[in-house]
C-alpha cells in the first residue's frame, strides 16, 4: 500500500525514535506507546487470531497534539507487538486529527475502522473543530480511508445536534449481520444535554440514523465521551466517560470527583427491538455507578471476545492533568491491564486478565503477620513491578497503612479505616506535581455487617509508575499513576492499633 506523506513520515519516525527508548523507561507489563504520547484506546478487537489494539497517538511529542492511530497486536493481552502507525491526519476531513473510534471485522475478511475526523476549517467561535465520522479498511496492518468519507456528517445528527460535539463511534455487528454504531453528541438546545445516537448499516459503509438510544436527562456531566455498549451476563451495559461532572459525595467518601469520570449503567437490549431499557434505582432514576474509583482512569473500551470473555482496557490518566507532567523522556501514557468483566448482584466486577498469571515469578508469601504501630518490613516483599495479594483482618485497628514505591523521601499509600469502611489512595508524598489530585477516598462496597468491615482483600498491581488496586475480588478498582524515582521500591505495613496480614507477592517478568 502506498502511504500518504503524512503517514509515511509518522511510520519512519516511530521506527527510528522508538528503537531509542530504553526498556527501563517503559512499564514492565502495562501497554505504553512505542514512542510519543498516548491517550484513548481505540479499535480494541480480535481479528485473524490476535488481539488488536489501536490508540490515540502523537508520535512526535510526549504531549497531546496531532492525533494519529498507533497500533499493536498481542496473543495474550499482556505482551504486545507494535505495528506501523495505522492512521494519520492526511485528508481535508481529518487534517486536524484522527480521533477516537472502534473496529470490527467484516465478512470479507478485512478489518473496518471507524473514527472521528476533525477538520481544521469552519471552526466555531470558540475554535472547536467540526467533527465527522469516517472509515478506513484494511488487512490488519495497512488501512485505506474510504472514498465516501465522511460517512456521518452534520445532516446525520438528531435535530439540534452539535457538529462540534459529535464523536467517538462504537461499532458492533448484530446477529443478523447488519452493523450498528453508537456516537456521542451534544444538543444545542437548552443546557446542551448529551445524547448517544445509534446508526445502522447493512454493509458497514453506508449509514443512516436509527434513533437516540440514550439521553442524559440527569445532566451527569456535559458530554458523554467514548461510549461502549455491550452484552454481559444476560444484561446490557452502557459505559461512557462524562466530562465536567459535579462532585458526588456519599458517607464521607467521594462517589464521583469533580471533573471527568467513567460510569456505567445496566439494562436490557435486543437488536430486533433496538430499545435500551435501564434498570432503575429505588428513587426511579437511572442507576449509574463509577467504573474505576481511583485517580487516573478514562475513556475505556470494551469488547466481547470470541472466547466468551468481556474485556475492558482504559487509559490510566486523568485528562484534566495529563498535559502537566514534567519531561519524562520519549514516551508518556499507559493503559490499565486488560480486565475481565462480569456482573454480580447488579454490580460490575473486574479482575486482571488471567493471562497475567503466566508472567508471575519468585513467589514470596507470609501468613498471619501481626501489624501494629511499628512499621513492618517483610523480606522479599518489595519492588516496582509486582503482583500483590493481601488479606487483612483488623478488629482493633483505627487505620491500616500500606506504603509502596517507598524510600526515605517518597512513598504512595493505601489507607484503610475498618470501622468507617473507607479506603483511601494517596500520592501526596510521591513526588507528583502540585497540579495533580493527591488522594481519593471511597466507601468500600457491601460493608453493612460490622464483622465484614474488619476484613479486606486486595490485589495490587504495581508497575513502575502505576498502581491498580482491586478490592474484594474486583467489586471496586482504584487506578493511579505516580512518577516516583525507581530507586524507591520499598513496601511497608503499619497499623494504628493491631491488624493481621497475609500477603503473597509475585514479581512480573515479561522478558523472553
Amino acid at each position: 500500500m502506498k502511504c500518504s506523506q503524512t503517514l509515511a513520515k509518522a511510520r519512519e519516525y516511530e521506527v527510528r525514535e522508538g528503537a531509542l527508548v530504553p526498556a527501563e523507561e517503559r512499564p514492565v507489563y502495562h501497554f505504553s506507546p512505542w514512542v510519543g504520547w498516548l491517550n484513548d484506546p481505540n479499535g480494541f478487537t480480535y481479528y485473524n487470531g490476535q488481539y488488536h489494539l489501536f490508540y490515540q497517538y502523537n508520535p512526535y511529542s510526549t504531549y497531546w497534539d496531532s492525533m494519529h492511530w498507533g497500533h499493536a497486536v498481542s496473543d495474550d493481552l499482556v505482551r504486545w507487538t507494535y505495528l506501523p502507525c495505522a492512521l494519520a491526519p492526511d485528508e481535508p476531513y481529518d487534517d486536524a486529527g484522527c480521533f477516537s473510534g472502534s473496529a470490527v471485522p467484516l465478512p470479507d475478511g478485512r478489518l473496518l475502522l471507524i473514527y472521528t475526523g476533525c477538520q481544521s476549517e469552519n471552526l466555531d467561535p470558540d475554535g472547536k473543530w467540526p467533527q465527522m465520522q469516517c472509515l478506513a479498511v484494511g488487512d490488519g496492518i495497512d488501512f485505506v480511508k474510504y472514498e465516501g468519507n465522511p460517512v456521518l456528517r452534520e445532516q446525520d445528527l438528531p435535530p439540534a445536534g452539535d457538529i462540534y460535539e459529535f464523536r467517538d463511534p462504537y461499532i458492533w455487528t448484530c446477529q443478523d449481520g447488519t452493523f450498528r454504531t453508537l456516537a456521542a453528541n451534544a444538543s444545542l438546545e437548552g443546557s446542551r444535554a448529551t445524547q448517544l445516537t445509534m446508526y445502522r448499516s447493512d454493509d458497514g459503509f453506508h449509514w443512516e440514523r436509527d434513533k437516540v438510544l440514550f439521553e442524559d436527562v440527569l445532566k451527569i456531566g456535559v458530554m458523554w465521551e467514548c461510549p461502549s455498549f455491550f452484552p454481559l451476563d444476560g444484561s446490557q451495559v452502557l459505559m461512557a466517560s462524562p466530562m465536567n461532572m459535579e462532585e458526588e459525595e456519599a458517607n464521607g467518601s467521594i462517589r464521583f470527583p469533580k471533573g471527568n469520570n467513567v460510569c456505567y449503567m445496566i439494562g436490557s437490549y435486543h437488536d430486533e427491538e433496538g430499545v435500551f431499557r435501564l434498570h432503575r434505582s429505588e428513587t426511579g432514576d437511572a442507576a449509574y455507578d463509577p467504573v474505576d474509583c481511583g485517580l487516573d482512569f478514562y475513556a475505556p473500551q470494551v469488547r466481547n471476545m470470541p472466547d466468551g470473555r468481556c474485556i475492558m482496557i482504559g487509559w490510566m490518566q486523568d485528562p484534566q492533568t495529563s498535559n502537566l507532567h514534567d519531561d519524562v523522556g520519549k514516551i508518556f501514557g499507559q493503559y490499565t491491564i486488560p480486565r475481565e468483566l462480569s456482573l454480580r448482584d447488579g454490580r460490575l466486577m473486574q479482575k486482571p486478565v488471567r493471562e497475567l498469571e503466566a508472567y508471575r515469578k519468585d513467589r514470596v508469601s507470609y501468613r498471619n503477620v501481626a501489624v501494629g504501630a511499628d512499621e513492618v518490613v517483610l523480606p522479599g516483599i518489595s519492588g516496582r513491578a509486582v503482583d500483590l495479594e493481601l488479606s487483612l483482618q483488623a478488629k482493633d485497628c483505627k487505620v491500616f497503612r500500606l506504603r509502596f514505591a517507598k524510600n526515605d523521601q517518597y512513598y504512595s499509600e493505601l489507607r484503610w479505616e475498618p470501622a468507617r469502611a473507607l479506603l483511601t489512595v494517596d500520592r501526596s508524598r510521591s513526588g507528583q506535581s502540585e497540579s495533580y489530585i493527591k488522594e481519593r477516598t471511597i466507601e468500600i462496597a457491601n460493608r453493612t455487617d460490622s464483622d465484614l468491615n474488619h476484613e479486606l482483600r486486595l490485589r495490587i498491581l504495581l508497575d513502575r509508575w502505576s498502581a491498580e488496586v482491586f478490592v474484594n475480588g474486583g467489586e471496586q478498582v482504584l487506578s493511579m499513576t505516580h512518577f516516583t524515582d525507581l530507586s524507591a521500591d520499598g513496601i511497608t505495613f503499619r497499623a494504628d492499633g493491631s491488624a493481621n496480614l497475609t500477603v503473597t507477592q509475585y514479581r512480573i517478568d515479561c522478558g523472553d
